[in-house]
């Protein structure tokens, strides 16, 4: 299933009727619309989603739509569900088919997110840290969902928090290298690991600290200065105001001491929501 988009002005100033979005093109339309009218975040104004009914016909997709090698397609379609290129979003239809609402609703805000940093950057990937990018994705994902009526960001949130206070003694054995988790590379390795949701949920806190403390517009000219250079270091710092070793010690101190303060509730709190699916952005 092929489907052009247009982001149509009118489009950005209809009214959200959540309970319309019965498939990918009307939720794709509805997601852009709170994105670029409600959040302030840029979409091509043309853009083609591709559906594909299975995960070989995915990776297939993956070849001939995004130009990968047919051994990496394979690769990143056995541990994903979707993926944004520039002016193009990959689906797996037959992952998302059956899904919960907000799981499929979620994968396609997330995706659309990542067009919206190629938007932001001219076009180009660059070097710009790979758990912001996912991070942001969560961020914004938790924003749309909430205007989609599919649950709270402050619920989310909070399932993010607990679900990095069961994993923080681990993080304390094996310290987090921001740095690290900022190559693509480095944070596949973290993704495909045991803990992988771990590393969204701590990349959503990491990114919602820099946004309530620096802002949404820091965070698009973040992406912004990256379509002229790719000197990672040197855009945060300028664009954040900190190095980025210095924001990790912060914003890790942070986390945990608002995990900490919060431990005597988790006895009291219902068990985990099964995760949702994730997606491997890393190409």
């Amino acid at each position: 299933l092929v489907l052009p988009v247009w982001i149509e002005p009118e489009a950005l100033t209809a009214p959200i009727r959540p309970g319309a979005l019965t498939g990918y093109e009307s939720a794709v339309r509805t997601i852009a619309a709170v994105m670029v009218g409600e959040l302030g975040l840029p979409l091509p104004r043309q853009f083609t989603v591709f559906v594909f009914p299975t995960r070989g016909e995915y990776a297939d997709g993956l070849v001939q739509v995004s130009g990968l090698s047919p051994a990496r397609a394979a690769e990143i379609a056995e541990h994903s569900v979707a993926l944004a290129r520039p002016g193009r979003l990959l689906l797996n239809d037959h992952a998302l088919r059956g899904a919960r609402r907000s799981t499929w609703l979620g994968v396609v805000a997330h995706e659309l997110t990542h067009l919206a940093q190629y938007e932001l950057s001219g076009g180009r990937r660059g070097r710009s840290e790979q758990w912001l990018r996912e991070g942001m994705a969560e961020w914004v994902t938790s924003r749309v969902l909430e205007r989609l009526g599919e649950g709270t960001f402050r619920h989310r949130r909070e399932q993010a928090r607990r679900a990095v206070a069961r994993g923080l003694s681990a993080l304390r054995e094996e310290p987090l290298d921001v740095a690290d988790l900022g190559s693509p590379w480095g944070w596949e390795a973290r993704a495909l690991a045991a803990e992988g949701r771990l590393a969204y949920r701590l990349a959503f806190l990491l990114t919602d600290d820099l946004i309530h403390r620096r802002g949404v517009e820091s965070l698009l000219a973040y992406f912004r200065a990256f379509a002229d250079s790719d000197d990672r270091l040197d855009h945060f710092q300028r664009v954040f105001g900190l190095s980025l070793k210095e924001f990790e010690h912060g914003a890790l101190a942070r986390i945990r001491e608002e995990v900490e303060a919060r431990k005597p509730l988790l006895l009291a709190e219902s068990p985990r929501n099964p995760p949702s699916l994730d997606t491997l952005d890393v190409v």
